[in-house]
């Protein structure tokens, strides 16, 4: 029984996602900069009516704009770079025993992770960690060994032994 993380497919979905709320944004952007001149240059000489509603337009985007880059962008970029850097990255391969796996959702490193519990087989001490899986349907029961490979403490990729 082996367990892997589809990397590549992860990534190309993870940079597809990332440029299409970019442009959006971009979009968005272009249109409340063009609306906004449009405002204040077609206004004539009643041009104070226009430039407080475009005021308004502009500072209700920049709102909207530093929810944006909290909420919706950063965790976005921060699974890409995740995932961008995963081919330079450390994957470190170990020998460890299978304890329990958890049901509560964690996020790590932009990705929202199950975490894992198992005890690393190094020499004579028996060391017990937390490292965090892509999906929580692992087929390890307690006591399994296995060899893992982690890339920032989230597995990659599993093989039991027999």
């Amino acid at each position: 029984m082996d367990y892997c993380l589809d990397v590549e497919f992860e990534y190309k979905k993870a940079k597809s996602i990332l440029f299409r709320i970019s442009l959006l944004f971009s979009i968005i952007f272009a249109l409340i900069i063009i609306g906004d001149v449009l405002l204040i240059a077609l206004a004539g000489e009643d041009y104070l009516v226009n430039y407080i509603i475009a005021s308004i337009i502009t500072v209700l985007f920049a709102w909207g704009a530093i929810f944006f880059f909290i909420n919706i962008f950063n965790p976005k970029n921060l699974e890409y770079r995740y995932y961008k850097g995963f081919e330079s990255g450390e994957k470190p391969v170990e020998e460890v025993e299978f304890l329990k796996k958890s049901n509560e959702l964690s996020y790590i490193n932009g990705l929202y992770v199950y975490p894992i519990y198992v005890r690393y087989m190094i020499g004579l001490n028996r060391q017990d960690k937390v490292i965090f899986v892509h999906d929580n349907n692992l087929p390890y029961e307690m006591g399994d060994r296995l060899t893992i490979t982690t890339y920032r403490r989230i597995l990659v990729k599993a093989e039991k032994h027999l």
